[in-house]
């Protein structure tokens, strides 16, 4: 594959951009992803626009119009051509009973498979038509579509963009990436299978006892507490040992700077300005005020705003004790205070987002759940990130900073889960096995003693006829 990309660099730029967008278009919607991976071309756009041959936004915007495009003409080609052409192939390489499992699956998963599939070529290319043919509606193939064509475009281009000349390697860590995703993915569907599994549920209940409801969430929590702790503990036992630039820091930061345009410098400080602890807390606070108002719950909204204000505690706390150097001077296109590690920013954004995110969700709780969740969610991800991108973006912050400010807004946040899980999991009372009053009877058995007293009763009106 090596020597393809070695061709498609040395093509004009304008053509690398059209290729960017046909070679996605054409995965899904010609099946062309079997044999050529689209990102081979949207890898190659984002090492242009490392050299300054292509503009970043344009690669990404490009990309995702073919991505989503593409899908979309191969979900309409397996609605209406999908059996005609299952049909004509070899039942040895496509059985039925694979068909009709695959399909349940798109409908009981639905735009998640779509999701998932977006991140390897062989399913990227097969699953749009799959879902056409198995009638998952369009409403719901499209979001997550769009989602999908868009993470994994801005991951492929900034992949080829990070690589800069060693852009051989950014197909492999490209598939690195994706498959790391893709096994995560998967373990995550296969742990929610076994939990459904009602044998291994009962295994588990033999041998563990009475677990109350708070266990999984307590598990999760942990987890990711234990991930982004250790992240965070990595980037300070660097910066604490250097106290200075780590890495690949200064190449980096260099590389967004010399990428500043006009129009996105005034987008950049509106931005960044997110990340204001004083906008943060009247988010929070409004938020709480909101929930309030309408539950009259005043323990959730007292509790994020504190949660905000010893977060942002320790990491001043933390800032001053590792008194990291920002860049230098001549980079700054705004005037940041305070020292530099952990960014302050990027911190309150992380953990004051992540709390309006659970406040909103309290608010709409029955609405939609599952949507509102997602959407939540994913809009206090992008503001975080967002503030975070633009600290680098306006040359106060390294990269490590803002890497610093997320892991820790993060274990933060999975701190404060898991304090409330426990405290859920120990103020819960088990049942008391003497005082279970046996198992519920059921329907059957109940409609099995119904039936006599049923026939008892329409026996009375038949004699009654015969006499009259």
């Amino acid at each position: 594959m090596s020597h393809v990309i070695d061709g498609l660099i040395n093509l004009p730029p304008w053509l690398v951009l059209a290729l960017a967008f046909a070679l996605p278009a054409a995965e899904a919607s010609l099946f062309l992803g079997v044999v050529v991976p689209g990102e081979v071309a949207v890898i190659v756009a984002g090492v242009l626009a490392h050299s300054h041959r292509l503009p970043l936004w344009a690669v990404i915007v490009t990309a995702t119009a073919g991505a989503v495009l593409g899908d979309s003409i191969g979900y309409e080609v397996g609605r209406r051509y999908g059996d005609r052409l299952l049909k004509k192939l070899p039942h040895r390489l496509v059985k039925p009973d694979h068909v009709d499992r695959a399909r349940a699956l798109l409908r009981r998963r639905g735009g998640w498979a779509v999701l998932i599939g977006r991140f390897t070529a062989a399913l990227r290319a097969l699953v749009p038509g799959m879902a056409g043919t198995s009638q998952l509606p369009y409403r719901t193939f499209l979001p997550f579509n769009v989602v999908g064509g868009l993470a994994w475009v801005t991951m492929a281009s900034l992949i080829g963009y990070a690589a800069g000349a060693s852009y051989q390697s950014a197909e492999h860590r490209l598939s690195l990436v994706s498959g790391g995703l893709l096994a995560v993915i998967v373990l995550a569907l296969v742990y929610r299978a076994a939990r459904r599994s009602e044998r291994l549920r009962g295994w588990a209940a033999r041998r563990l006892g009475w677990v109350p409801r708070p266990g999984r969430a307590l598990t999760v929590s942990l987890l990711v507490l234990a991930a982004s702790g250790s992240i965070f503990g990595a980037l300070l036992d660097g910066v604490a040992r250097s106290h200075g630039a780590i890495g690949a820091d200064p190449r980096l930061l260099h590389d967004v700077v010399d990428q500043r345009a006009g129009w996105l410098t005034p987008v950049a400080r509106v931005v960044t300005n997110l990340g204001v602890g004083p906008f943060v807390y009247a988010v929070v606070i409004a938020l709480g005020a909101a929930l309030w108002w309408r539950t009259r719950e005043l323990l959730l909204p007292i509790g994020a705003v504190g949660l905000l204000w010893a977060g942002q505690a320790v990491r001043v706390a933390i800032n001053h004790a590792v008194a990291r150097p920002r860049p230098p001077r001549a980079l700054w296109l705004v005037q940041p205070g305070g020292y530099a590690f952990p960014s302050g920013h990027t911190a309150m954004a992380t953990i004051g987002y992540g709390l309006a995110a659970v406040l909103l969700l309290r608010i709409l709780s029955g609405r939609r759940s599952r949507v509102a969740a997602v959407a939540a969610g994913a809009l206090a991800t992008v503001l975080a990130i967002a503030v975070g991108l633009s600290r680098v973006y306006l040359g106060v912050h390294w990269p490590s900073d803002v890497a610093g400010g997320w892991s820790f807004g993060v274990a933060w946040l999975a701190l404060a889960a898991s304090v409330v899980c426990l405290y859920q999991r120990w103020s819960t009372k088990p049942p008391d096995p003497a005082a279970d009053p046996g198992p519920p009877v059921t329907t059957e058995e109940s409609s099995e003693h119904a039936e006599p007293a049923e026939s008892e009763e329409h026996a009375e009106p038949v004699r009654s006829e015969k006499s009259d």
